[in-house]
């Protein structure tokens, strides 16, 4: 007898990888992860029945989803949130679970996104902020508080925890800014981050780098979207597995790979059925 899609693919899966030793010898098991077929059976069981959204704390319905981007990764909507960030924001629910909102202080390197403007209303303490050297920029978006990840303002050990989403890769110095965020995150706290992820790689992808304070463009550039600047912002570099060692050498305790797809919860990503998530803890 043939076998149903919901006994052929998993519909929950969650794994933590600390290593791109780790990745290979899961991968090597689940290969399914990157089969089309399973990410679009994901995708019609959560538009069929809807999820629970750890964040917004109730269960949204078939018509509270929005298919935008093919890429469900970004394109899967619901309440403000897309796929990325329900991800991100299901981590920093079991990192503050237990814990009274006004109490947790969160900062974002971010301030006039959604995302923030949630997070801003959930937690009294959360800093959000915007990056640009532009004096007109700032001005127009006063009071908005700009910062720079490679040289944050804030004292030590401040923030119980930092959430950084697909910024990483516009970043001159990742290993610098691992390092002002360790500095400014308290003992036992955590980093939640995405980017765009080398996935089968250790080493990662340079673009361009910062070369005698010029910046020197080792493939054609590359600019995403920024809410700030329309001209976007460039990318210099694609992270690879080598992330992990590097957030180490940081200063951070520890470092993984959280990989999860779920039906239950409307996680889904874009070629892989699952979204990357690093976890590191002071």
């Amino acid at each position: 007898m043939q076998a149903t899609a919901q006994q052929k693919y998993p519909r929950e899966l969650k794994v933590h990888l600390n290593s791109f030793e780790e990745w290979r010898d899961f991968y090597q098991d689940h290969r399914v992860i990157n089969n089309p077929n399973l990410l679009e059976y994901l995708v019609e069981e959560i538009r069929k029945d809807g999820f629970w959204c750890p964040f917004h704390r109730r269960h949204l319905t078939p018509a509270e989803i929005v298919l935008g981007a093919p890429n469900y990764r970004e394109g899967l909507l619901a309440a403000g949130l897309n796929s990325r960030l329900r991800a991100v924001l299901s981590e920093l629910h079991r990192a503050v679970e237990g814990r009274a909102p006004g109490d947790i202080r969160i900062y974002a390197p971010e301030a006039v996104t959604q995302l923030a403007l949630l997070l801003r209303g959930r937690y009294a303490r959360f800093i959000g902020s915007e990056f640009t050297t532009d004096p007109a920029v700032m001005e127009g978006l006063f009071p908005v508080r700009f910062e720079n990840l490679q040289a944050l303002s804030f004292p030590d050990a401040v923030f119980d925890v930092v959430v950084i989403n697909d910024v990483f890769e516009h970043v001159p110095d990742i290993d610098r800014s691992l390092s002002e965020i360790c500095r400014v995150t308290k003992p036992g706290g955590r980093l939640l981050t995405t980017f765009p992820f080398n996935i089968g790689y250790y080493d990662s992808i340079i673009k361009a780098r910062m070369n005698g304070g010029k910046i020197q463009y080792l493939v054609k550039p590359e600019y995403h979207g920024n809410p700030v600047d329309p001209n976007g912002s460039l990318v210099f570099e694609i992270p690879g597995w080598n992330i992990l060692e590097r957030a180490r050498d940081a200063g951070w305790s520890s470092a993984e790979i959280v990989y999860e797809q779920s039906v239950e919860r409307g996680i889904v990503g874009g070629g892989f059925s699952g979204i990357f998530t690093m976890v590191a803890v002071r």
